[in-house]
C-alpha cells in the first residue's frame, strides 16, 4: 500500500488463474489465497471467490472506518466483532451484479449505546467500500453494543 502526497493511497492485487481457478495475491506480500470458481456457478469451489473477498473487504474497511472515527472523536471502543455477507445475483434482465451488503457490527464500550450507534451509522456513511457498493446494493447495518463490565 502506497501513499501519495496528495492523501490518496493505493493498494494491489494479482490473480494467476488458469481452468476454474488459480490464485489470489496483494502487492503486501500478506494476501496469498488460493481462488476458484464457485461450486454454484458450476466450479469446483475449494477456494475463495470474488463475493467472499468483498465481503472481507467490507468487513475490514468498515471496522477500520469506525475506529478511526473513534479515535479523532475520543471515543474508546473495547472490542469489535465485524460480519459482512455479501449476495451476487441476476436475472434475465440484469447482469451478475452485487445485490445486497450486510454488516453486523458486535461493540464493547462504557460509553452510553446511542452514542455508539450513531457513530456505527456515520462509519457506514464513510467506508469507502459501503460507499462502492450503494451503487448496486443496499448496505444494512445491525449494532449490538455491548456495556464493559467493569474490572473486578
Amino acid at each position: 500500500m502506497r501513499k501519495d502526497l496528495t492523501g490518496a493511497i493505493e493498494a494491489s492485487a494479482r490473480v494467476m488463474w488458469a481452468g476454474w481457478g488459480g490464485e489470489v495475491s496483494g502487492n503486501s506480500g500478506l494476501l496469498n489465497a488460493k481462488t476458484a470458481t464457485q461450486v454454484e456457478l458450476g466450479g469446483p469451489g475449494g477456494g475463495t471467490n470474488p463475493e467472499e473477498l468483498l465481503a472481507a473487504a467490507l468487513a475490514n474497511c468498515y471496522t477500520s472506518t469506525l475506529t478511526s472515527l473513534a479515535r479523532t472523536r475520543d471515543m474508546e471502543l473495547e472490542r469489535i466483532e465485524t460480519k459482512a455477507q455479501t449476495r451476487l445475483a441476476w436475472d434475465e434482465t440484469t447482469p451478475h451484479h452485487i445485490a445486497r451488503g450486510e454488516l453486523m457490527v458486535r461493540i464493547v464500550s462504557a460509553l452510553p449505546e446511542a452514542e455508539v450507534i450513531a457513530l456505527a451509522n456515520d462509519a457506514r456513511d464513510h467506508c469507502p467500500v459501503c460507499n462502492v457498493l450503494k451503487a448496486t446494493a443496499d448496505v444494512t447495518l445491525a449494532v449490538v453494543v455491548e456495556a464493559r463490565k467493569a474490572p473486578g
